[in-house]
């Protein structure tokens, strides 16, 4: 059992004219957990992976994984606590970093965010590979993020009133309305707020946001403007987030749910990137059918994909088809699928959606089939 250290108060009587030094406060969890999130090279992969990381830990090393899970137990040994925790259906163990071992918050049934890093087995390194770099009470990071959302929704409908939807449809970079879009995620800009990294679109997300506004009203014309804005907006600011070009994600939602925020398959998946109950749960999604929450956690699942088949395209460009296919088997039947198969796996589901997603993909990019 953990013993709480005892608070020890000590008065400090000062001669006159002395000074004090300024003593900073300590900082919030959710603070140095934000802060560790946002020094991260790669965006962290999503908590679905964990299974396949724990099978094949050297495929993944040096990367991060992102997860919420809930304390289970607890044990002291040799002056280091390990804790317990349950994620999704799994449970792990991980040895507190030496900035968390006297938290008095981390204790049994608490949910907490994490983020973990895959490495060879070593001190603070459990058998199976992952060691902690970071956690904060899951409630701490889910308030700062609706916070700053809701400061980013803000933004969003203050902009799309005064953007023409006709914006640019020369240079439009969905099928159908005019020729492939020039890159313009030269330089990444992400403003921040509270230590989140949402704000609001870029410029040059805003510059393209019309054509996709208007693509994802025609593939769904019964959807409100409030949904057109929060979903174009998604998919643009998290493309532009994590680097990967928007239109795989607009191929990817159109062959999931057609844009139907509250589309549901006989498996269970739910919303606009057909996520699992038990995935959302992973990923720290409260609400599988709120766009912002779905597209946000499906972007970062693709984009792990990509990063474990060789990577996303500099300055978010064009995908290669290969890539391509494996990133989007690997979202639809799992990467250990892919794994075992040496490609694309041979279900008739999985080849049929490669294959439109593929389509979809190169229609908006205008290249030839």
């Amino acid at each position: 059992m953990f013993i709480r250290p005892t608070l020890i108060a000590a008065c400090v009587f000062l001669a006159a004219g002395a000074t004090v030094p300024a003593i900073a406060a300590p900082q919030a969890p959710s603070a140095t957990y934000l802060q560790a999130r946002g020094a991260l090279r790669q965006t962290p992969l999503p908590a679905r992976m964990l299974a396949d990381i724990q099978q094949h830990p050297t495929d993944y090393a040096g990367k991060a994984l992102e997860a919420t899970g809930t304390v289970s137990g607890q044990v002291v040994s040799d002056g280091q606590r390990t804790v317990l925790l349950n994620i999704g259906d799994d449970t792990i163990s991980v040895t507190l970093p030496p900035a968390l071992q006297k938290a008095d918050w981390i204790d049994s049934g608490r949910v907490l965010r994490v983020l973990l890093s895959v490495e060879a087995p070593g001190p603070q390194i459990t058998s199976n590979g992952l060691r902690l770099i970071s956690a904060a009470p899951e409630e701490d990071i889910s308030q700062s993020e609706r916070a700053a959302i809701a400061g980013w929704t803000r933004r969003v409908s203050s902009t799309s009133r005064s953007v023409s939807y006709e914006r640019n449809t020369a240079t439009d970079p969905v099928a159908g309305v005019g020729a492939p879009a020039a890159r313009y995620y030269a330089t990444p800009i992400v403003p921040r707020i509270e230590g989140h990294p949402i704000a609001a679109l870029t410029d040059r997300a805003l510059a393209i946001y019309g054509p996709y506004r208007a693509a994802i009203r025609s593939h769904n014309p019964r959807l409100s403007d409030t949904d057109l804005d929060k979903i174009a907006t998604s998919i643009l600011f998290y493309s532009d987030l994590n680097q990967i070009d928007p239109r795989l994600i607009m191929a990817m939602v159109i062959a999931e749910s057609g844009f139907n925020i509250y589309s549901t398959s006989r498996t269970g998946a739910q919303g606009l990137g057909q996520l699992m109950p038990s995935t959302a749960r992973g990923m720290g999604v409260t609400n599988a059918y709120d766009p912002i929450q779905n597209i946000q956690a499906a972007v970062r699942i693709l984009r792990g994909h990509l990063d474990q088949y060789g990577g996303a395209p500099p300055n978010a460009g064009i995908i290669p088809l290969k890539q391509l296919r494996l990133t989007m088997a690997a979202y639809n039947a799992g990467p250990g699928a892919v794994r075992k198969y040496h490609g694309v796996p041979p279900y008739r589901e999985t080849q049929r959606y490669v294959a439109r997603v593929g389509t979809l993909y190169q229609q908006m990019c205008g290249m030839d089939r």
